[in-house]
């Protein structure tokens, strides 16, 4: 088949297939020397392949500079709308082939094991490939040629990708397409910008609640009393989950499984879990706004982070610690201990390769908090704005989504 499946109306010429190294020019990049870069910002930083992972480009990540550069050095210098690749991952996974499109950066320098397009005929267009390289019909091409390196590394050579027959349609058609999907690319760009600037927003307003530099005030208008110093364990029950097993339990969407070495569920907002027919007699059922917290991790802050389920009857495993009371709301409770006291709870951390918690530790943790009414209005309040945030995170699934179908249908 030489025509795409989904196809602006215009267009019934036939794609033709053309090798990658007819109109663009694709070579390595150059094996600096680990001990001539600084890790101090110069002139020129050094792009690894660890700055490029799921086709973006992290600067931030582990930066390396230069200050000067020889002329040896200088085709390596990347520029707008050139293209990188990386070559080197692991053996078996899909965890490289990720590309990246050179925009307004500058003074960007590529190493080693990534490779760089550049186009050299007028034919054919950077932002287009762009799209090619995201594609099935390059990425499979690309996989059924890495081969094994070093350990488990696996890698794909500048030749092989040379040589591989992309098909290609007409420049004008090139650019309808690129021009479509730069659109799309451009509503996604805008959803993760909004997404930044909501939870900057809420880890702010968190800030300025914990530590009381913002009240809430009660149905008169009056202030509530001042938060009061108080020990966990003199405020609510711990208990633990129940023995349960991975084929016990089944994942609903979205949902975490709450059971034995638990992975925890980060977002302080818990979805519904449903579990299969099994034996119930044994089971710990949760309550509606129970506090769960993972007993064991692999790191401190995987311990520390705590959640709030909002299910009666969900059924919870027993590397859960469950933190329970009239005396609270489970809401705020969750954000509190997630946002302000998670350090508190990492240093009472132990162990080496895993790491744990106990609840005769965790019962002496002393904290700050405000009466019940003023937390349910706080929990009401990071809710509906935890709501919002979440609404906008599905939305860009559901772009995400879109641009995949697009590239799978759009392409031949």
């Amino acid at each position: 088949m030489n025509v795409p499946k989904l196809r602006f109306k215009e267009f019934t010429d036939k794609w033709q297939k053309v090798p990658l190294n007819l109109f663009t020019n694709i070579y390595g990049g150059y094996a600096f020397k680990s001990e001539n870069l600084l890790n101090y910002k110069a002139k020129y930083q050094v792009i690894k392949m660890g700055n490029v992972n799921n086709n973006t480009l992290n600067l931030e990540k582990n930066p390396s500079y230069l200050n000067t550069i020889s002329q040896k050095e200088l085709p390596y210098l990347l520029e707008k709308n050139d293209i990188i690749l990386t070559l080197t991952g692991t053996f078996g996974k899909k965890d490289f082939g990720y590309s990246y499109q050179i925009k307004n950066e500058t003074n960007l320098l590529l190493n080693q094991r990534l490779a760089v397009f550049k186009i050299t005929n007028s034919n054919y267009s950077a932002n287009f490939l762009k799209y090619i390289l995201l594609n099935n019909t390059f990425l499979n091409k690309f996989f059924r040629f890495s081969v094994g390196g070093t350990g488990n590394q696996a890698n794909v050579s500048i030749q092989d990708i040379k040589s591989f027959k992309i098909p290609f349609p007409k420049l004008e058609e090139q650019n309808k397409i690129a021009n479509f999907l730069t659109t799309v690319d451009k509503k996604i760009t805008n959803l993760k910008n909004t997404i930044t600037s909501l939870e900057n927003q809420k880890k702010g307003l968190l800030q300025q609640i914990f530590s009381q530099k913002l009240r809430f005030k009660d149905e008169n208008g009056n202030n509530y009393p001042n938060w009061e110093k108080k020990k966990l364990g003199d405020i609510g029950s711990f208990s633990r989950g129940g023995n349960l097993s991975k084929s016990d339990l089944s994942k609903k969407g979205t949902s975490c499984i709450l059971y034995g070495e638990l992975y925890t569920y980060y977002n302080e907002f818990a979805t519904e879990i449903k579990s299969k027919t099994l034996n119930t007699t044994n089971l710990v059922l949760s309550k509606k706004y129970d506090v769960l917290l993972p007993l064991s991790g692999e790191t401190a802050e995987d311990i520390s982070t705590c959640t709030c389920i909002f299910f009666d009857d969900i059924a919870l495993g027993s590397d859960l610690l469950i933190f329970r009371s009239s005396f609270f709301d489970g809401r705020f409770m969750s954000l509190l201990l997630k946002y302000k006291y998670k350090y508190k709870i990492a240093q009472i951390a132990q162990g080496k390769s895993i790491v744990h918690i106990s609840e005769k530790n965790i019962k002496n943790i002393n904290i700050k908090i405000p009466c019940i009414e003023e937390q349910q209005n706080i929990a009401d309040f990071i809710l509906i704005f935890t709501k919002k945030l979440e609404n906008q995170k599905a939305q860009l699934e559901h772009w995400k989504q879109i641009k995949k179908g697009l590239l799978q249908q759009m392409f031949v």
